[in-house]
């Protein structure tokens, strides 16, 4: 199974309308934008805000803390050292590991733009934030690696940067030409 993941960052919006794919995992507000299959969210007030008008036909995901009757949940079975059962650091890290969980073989991840900024495309709905949080951390990076060791992951942006050697990288042009 093929899995594109959409994460926050501002280059997602150039693929808000390409054509549905076979399944389709968001983050946060993406239903803002896009219908997807699945939507992962983190954070506890954002997760109030989504209960109050869910998606029929989607399913929300979220930690395992905050499991309930509206929000599904997993036990990861990836593993880093350490750690174990791994299921992410954020809704977009949460979100790769859902795609792996629910079988993908390859992932297109879209509007990732860590190291480039820490901006959302949500950064105004998220009222209860005093500051903008670090996109990135080394755990979140040794997650990616992780991931692209079980899977073909693929990310789609015109900057390429070094996020582990397994890591495969396309231009949005090729993804759409593909897509």
């Amino acid at each position: 199974m093929q899995s594109i993941v959409f994460w926050n960052g501002p280059s997602v919006k150039q693929f808000y309308n390409i054509p549905p794919q076979e399944c389709e995992i968001g983050c946060n507000f993406i239903l803002d934008h896009r219908k997807v299959h699945h939507v992962c969210c983190y954070d506890k007030p954002a997760m109030e805000i989504l209960a109050k008008t869910p998606i029929e036909g989607v399913k929300y995901w979220t930690r395992r803390i905050f499991g309930g009757p509206f929000w599904n949940h997993f036990k990861s079975e990836i593993h880093h050292k350490r750690y174990r059962n791994i299921s992410g650091y954020c809704s977009g890290t949460l979100a790769l590991v859902l795609a792996v969980q629910l079988g993908a073989k390859q992932i297109y991840l879209l509007g990732c733009d860590w190291s480039l900024t820490n901006d959302s495309v949500y950064d105004k709905k998220y009222k209860w934030r005093r500051f903008k949080p670090n996109k990135t951390s080394k755990d979140k990076f040794a997650l990616l690696e992780i991931i692209s060791e079980l899977v073909d992951l693929t990310i789609v942006h015109t900057n390429k940067r070094d996020f582990g050697p397994k890591i495969k990288w396309i231009t949005p042009e090729e993804f759409t030409g593909g897509h």
